[in-house]
């Protein structure tokens, strides 16, 4: 459990998520949750979920600046991939980023049970996306 936030708090992580918004090329957040008590950030960027590989490099840009990155995917009983990148990034805040897509359109490549979920590294995000811009090619 987290201490309540107090206003200079806040105000500190508005002005790291709106910097860090900022100097990021990457497609608009759909949302931007702050997070004072926990100095945490949490990003959805606002790409299509139908296009898989624009999703897998929305994560990878948001996540570019950051250090100490996790990750973990978790196909939901409701039939997607819901994908989260963690990372610290500007004055120690904590930044995730999150995004899904249907399942059934990588379950070639992704081996999990509905309602498992495992940890992922951006390097492995990486791969699929590459793999899947095979498939557009193909």
């Amino acid at each position: 459990m987290s201490a309540p936030a107090s206003v200079p708090d806040t105000a500190r992580l508005t002005a790291v998520a709106a910097r860090y918004v900022r100097d990021t090329p990457a497609p608009d957040p759909a949302s931007i949750s702050l997070y004072p008590g926990l100095r945490r950030i949490d990003i959805q960027p606002s790409v299509p979920s139908w296009d898989r590989v624009a999703v897998l490099d929305s994560l990878l840009i948001w996540t570019h600046q950051l250090t100490g990155i996790t990750g973990d995917w978790w196909h939901t009983p409701g039939g997607d991939l819901h994908i989260t990148l963690t990372g610290r990034g500007p004055c120690g805040v904590t930044v995730r980023v999150y995004d899904a897509f249907p399942y059934r359109t990588v379950r070639q490549h992704v081996a999990l049970t509905e309602g498992a979920s495992e940890s992922v590294t951006p390097g492995e995000l990486y791969r699929l996306a590459l793999e899947l811009r095979k498939g557009h090619l193909a």
